[in-house]
């Protein structure tokens, strides 16, 4: 009976060692369930940082970057090629090719995908998009507006 039992707990150690190797902090698979409630998502998708679109988004995103904060929103750069990021953190490889295989997105496709404080996907464009049509749409958000009103109770 023991060696079931030391099968058992050596099992029990694996699997715990994969479950902090997936779930924790900077490893593996990114779950974006962390950012629930507290921030907005906007995940860009690209083949490579010499992407047009991906180039003009991005110049467009760093003069925005108080309209950002403002509104809660996190930017994912997910490339194919090169080093993808969240803010100055890379994001590993594998867990690039898991976002995006979990959005749907193909080699060599350029999509943007707006998911709310709730996790559910707002918004994807899979071509230019423009950052006044996603503040837009963000700003109609019951729960922004919510915000708003909150923002401005709180200046008084």
């Amino acid at each position: 009976m023991r060696p079931v039992r030391g099968y058992a707990l050596l099992v029990c150690l694996a699997a715990g060692i994969l479950a902090h190797t997936v779930f924790g902090q900077g490893f593996g698979i990114m779950e974006l369930k962390r950012y629930m409630w507290k921030n907005r998502l906007l995940l860009v998708f690209a083949p490579s940082e010499d992407d047009t679109r991906y180039r003009a988004l991005r110049r467009e995103l760093e003069r925005q970057e108080h309209e950002l904060v403002d509104r809660d929103l996190l930017i994912f750069h997910i490339l194919e090629s090169g080093e993808s990021r969240l803010g100055d953190s890379l994001i590993d490889h594998q867990s690039a090719a898991s976002l995006r295989n979990r959005f749907s997105v193909n080699p060599g496709q350029f999509i943007v995908v707006l998911i709310g404080k709730d996790g559910g996907e707002k918004l994807r464009r899979g071509r230019e998009v423009d950052i006044a049509e996603i503040f837009s749409l963000i700003d109609s958000m019951p729960m922004r507006q919510r915000e708003i009103r909150k923002r401005g109770k709180d200046k008084r």
